[in-house]
């Protein structure tokens, strides 16, 4: 049951926000996003080394926008600009606190035109990507938390800028290296159907942070394979901030559907009607920050067939961190179906780290703490055993909590590291979206793929542990690829046995093959779990034993789990070794090869260099990072 539970959780399948990459028609400009209705809309366009804006705000005073590592002032890259008696200015800038931005001394933003009509300021400008300046933002394929402002006046002066106001500001993260996307703006097939499966007026409890609330639906009747070719969520107005994810997983098998048709329960709880915990295949789904998705033109999820869904089961996890009294919620999924079947049928693959065990876990007190789960060789082939040679990945999606800070899903072939899947640097647990890959990659019988996780617990003074909660955390990437395989889920873990070697005097005994043990002595430690070990008799302040940690979570060997329709494959197996690592190519040349995007090299917290440096060399080796 707990290998069952553990796949359960993170498939928040293929969402992208189209508003971030249709074609606006307007100078060529591939995408656009609203950031206040009706006051600041922003068009943007790129290429391999720069990147133009045009903001249209309705205002006759200045405008910014700024570029923030966290969405705040604090070390923001910021643009300011205005139009006064006909004359548009630009400059480029920099926020140290919440102060008034200053003006830097390198002027890399090129002002293009602007103009005002009496409502609306329109002003567009163009930056490289990477300026080669340290106060500027490097803008990658990562998240950026965009900070945007206007005023109702232009500053008097180049020095004197008027508060803006609390009305007149905001953050919004997106991806603006986002592949644009023509399909979002196509009109649906004249054959084409709307299915909604929505929740009914559930009541989330005052008494709970985070619940998982489940929904049983019978499939709609098709005559032949109907293929699902978009989606997007229904959430009920006044209830986003509660919604964060809805995900919609497949039954297989055969049994009364009749009986369980739009009944509901909480999910993972003995309410739960025992043949569902057959079901949690991920289907398709929805992920906070994220907005309609589009199959690619030839691929399209499957309805109707032999080895089609029996059966569907809505997952919606709310989270109320406030535990706010009378949330009455009735969201759901809107799926638009064609009756015919496309080309390939979508599959999606969940790898990373097994969810729901004390073998995931991040201590205290690192700015930087890596973890990871590696959907393995064996598992793929077996998979693609006598059904084909190759599948090609179209869309992922990247997955963690709240600590998470960075997330990258390495694809390896023999000894050599391909070109990452996926990557985020800057990860935003709140603007997670499933992301078309800027071309399709091939997966062959015998790759493997790794989910790295990056986490920040440098604040927090306990543990965090693997989990299902908001609080809790995971470590996972989704893979949408076709044609469909019998594989839904491929993780691993590290061993318990391994992780304990933190205490060099504890004494264990192993329970399947060291995936969990038994703490025997010493006699401080008798009739403590491996969880209230680590907890209560580690000193994580002490960099030396933070270090040593660090080493025992990317080294060894791990417990492999991948399951599927008719495929069931539990191991323990030695993990990559001795791999030639994977570079991304440089954006420009004014940078020495750490201040490259993924900035992996800096693995673990700088502080310790100084020495520690021989033991960060081994560790950076063992990780198999660049």
């Amino acid at each position: 049951m707990i290998f069952t539970r553990a796949v359960i959780v993170g498939y928040f399948l293929l969402s992208v926000v189209f508003a971030q990459a249709t074609s606006t028609g307007s100078d060529g400009f591939t995408h656009s996003i609203v950031l206040k209705e009706d006051a600041y809309h922003l068009l943007w366009k790129f290429d391999d080394l720069s990147i133009t804006f045009e903001a249209q705000v309705k205002t006759t005073g200045y405008v910014g926008l700024g570029f923030s590592p966290s969405g705040g002032m604090s070390s923001a890259d910021i643009v300011l600009g205005w139009v006064k008696d006909g004359q548009a200015y630009l400059k480029d800038s920099y926020a140290i606190s919440k102060d008034a931005p200053k003006t830097d001394d390198n002027q890399d933003v090129e002002l293009l035109s602007g103009s005002e009509n009496g409502t609306f300021t329109t002003l567009r400008f163009r930056r490289k990507l990477d300026t080669c300046d340290p106060r500027d933002f490097v803008i990658t394929t990562s998240t950026v938390r965009l900070i945007w402002s206007y005023h109702l006046h232009d500053p008097d002066t180049d020095m004197d800028l008027r508060y803006h106001g609390y009305q007149n500001r905001g953050t919004k993260s997106v991806h603006l290296l986002a592949p644009a996307q023509p399909s979002g703006n196509m009109a649906d097939p004249p054959d084409a159907y709307h299915v909604e499966m929505r929740n009914t007026k559930v009541h989330l409890p005052a008494t709970k942070d985070t619940i998982y609330w489940c929904n049983g639906f019978k499939p709609p009747a098709t005559n032949g394979v109907h293929h699902v070719i978009k989606f997007n969520a229904i959430i009920q107005p006044g209830n986003e901030e509660f919604v964060h994810h809805l995900i919609l997983y497949a039954c297989f098998h055969d049994f009364n559907t009749t009986a369980h048709d739009r009944k509901e329960w909480e999910c993972y709880t003995p309410n739960m009607p025992p043949t569902m915990v057959h079901c949690y295949k991920p289907f398709i789904g929805w992920a906070i920050g994220s907005g309609e998705f589009r199959y690619p033109p030839h691929v399209g999820q499957p309805f109707g067939g032999e080895g089609d869904p029996t059966f569907l089961i809505l997952e919606t996890h709310y989270d109320n961190p406030a535990k706010r009294r009378g949330v009455i919620d009735s969201s759901g999924l809107r799926l638009t179906f064609i009756p015919r079947r496309r080309q390939f049928d979508a599959g999606i693959i969940q790898t990373g780290v097994l969810v729901n065990l004390t073998n995931h876990n991040i201590p205290p007190y690192y700015s930087k703490f890596y973890n990871w789960g590696q959907c393995d060789s064996g598992c793929l082939s077996e998979a693609m055993k006598n059904r084909t040679n190759e599948i090609h990945v179209f869309a992922t999606l990247l997955h963690t909590h709240l600590i998470g800070s960075a997330v990258y899903v390495r694809h390896f072939r023999g000894q050599v590291e391909l070109p990452w899947l996926s990557h985020d640097g800057h990860y935003d647990f709140n603007y997670q979206e499933y992301r078309h890959l800027p071309k399709e990659v091939t997966v062959k019988p015998g790759d493997t793929i790794v989910t790295y996780c990056q986490y920040n617990s440098a604040r927090k003074k306990n543990f965090t542990w693997g989990g299902f909660g908001t609080r809790e955390e995971m470590c996972q990437g989704y893979i949408a690829y076709y044609p469909k395989l019998p594989l839904s889920t491929c993780n691993s873990a590290p061993l318990q046995s391994h992780l304990a070697e933190v205490l060099p005097d504890i004494k264990i005994a192993s329970h399947k093959h060291g995936l969990f043990i038994k703490v025997e002595g010493p006699e401080k430690y008798v009739n403590k779990t491996f969880k209230e070990v680590l907890q209560t008799e580690v000193d994580w302040q002490d960099k030396r034993v933070r270090m040593t940690y660090q080493n025992l979570t990317v080294n060894g060997s791990h417990f492999f789990a991948c399951t599927g329709a008719n495929l069931k494959k539990l191991y323990i197996g030695q993990t990559l070794s001795s791999v030639k690592p994977y570079f991304p190519p440089k954006s420009t040349d004014c940078r020495s090869d750490t201040y490259r995007d993924h900035r992996i090299n800096q693995a673990v917290s700088s502080e310790c260099v100084k020495n520690y440096i021989a033991v960060f060399v081994a560790l950076a080796l063992a990780m198999r990072f660049p």
